[in-house]
């Protein structure tokens, strides 16, 4: 219970500072535009209905694994550390709250700012979509809004549980940055450089597992398998390309399944944040 005052504490001090209707607005801004460039630069949308959803959602799928991250490691890299910086973390712990209520309080609190901002956004969003595609498959829409916003869970939990390790914002940022590097372009360099190495050619006949596997547990690789999971559609996993043409050798790893996905966005947001938990239970402030 005293998790969910420190929610509700943080998320007001969101409304309040108008942080969430600043992400309203960028989240509904991306949706429409995402819409208008892709039914004006193809000719994805003529049949219209679900297919066009597939469509639309295959197209803002990318951008989503990009901006989405950003703005959860924004809001979330900060909770902790910045607190620390400007001593309202010990008076925070001076009132009958424990340091897992906090890190708790702070994850929940700025997971509503994150949720509330998609929710509304791609709300927003859906009227442009109906204007510029004709129609939209709304079942398929909804599902993939929800998994955008288990995907901001997962890197404001990142981004707290970074917060929590760390004694300064200014280290909290530099972790977030590293992070995304890692992710988002070392990550590949180096899958890219081990299949070298180990098969002689970045283009082997067969494409090993482990390289699979390698390109399938990252959070936004995740990503694309909750949603090929819950729409039923393969071209948003890491391995969809390769399965379609028959090279992956021995069969898709589990790791690459769909519904491994969710079990992939579980591990990225839990352990990290029990990680920052624990560290931050044993430091002194």
């Amino acid at each position: 219970m005293s998790a969910i005052i420190v929610a509700k504490k943080d998320f007001r001090d969101a409304v309040r500072s108008r942080v969430l209707l600043a992400l309203t607005g960028l989240f509904a801004l991306f949706t429409v535009g995402g819409a208008f460039l892709a039914s004006r630069l193809s000719a994805l949308f003529e049949e219209g209905g679900a297919e066009s959803t597939l469509d639309l959602i295959l197209a803002l799928q990318t951008p989503a694994s990009f901006l989405v991250p950003i703005i959860a490691l924004f809001v979330g890299y900060g909770a902790i550390a910045g607190e620390r910086e400007s001593g309202s973390l010990q008076f925070l712990l001076g009132l009958p709250h424990r340091r897992q209520d906090v890190v708790l309080g702070k994850v929940l609190g700025r997971t509503g700012v994150v949720a509330v901002s998609i929710l509304v956004g791609f709300t927003v969003g859906l009227l442009g979509l109906v204007a510029f595609v004709g129609s939209v498959s709304l079942v398929d829409y909804v599902a993939f809004t929800l998994v955008t916003v288990l995907f901001g869970f997962v890197y404001v939990c990142l981004g707290v549980g970074l917060s929590a390790m760390t004694r300064s914002t200014t280290r909290a940022a530099v972790g977030a940055v590293g992070l995304v590097v890692l992710l988002w372009f070392a990550w590949s360099v180096l899958a890219q450089a081990l299949l070298f190495v180990i098969e002689g050619t970045l283009i082997p006949e067969t494409i090993p597992g482990w390289y699979i596997v390698m390109n399938s547990v990252t959070p936004d690789a995740a990503y694309g398998s909750a949603i090929t999971a819950v729409l039923g559609a393969g071209q948003f996993t890491a391995s969809s390309a390769y399965e379609t043409q028959g090279l992956i050798d021995g069969g898709v790893p589990i790791v690459a399944k769909p519904w491994f996905g969710f079990v992939l966005l579980a591990l990225w947001a839990l352990v990290p944040l029990a990680l920052g938990l624990w560290r931050f239970d044993r430091v002194d402030l």
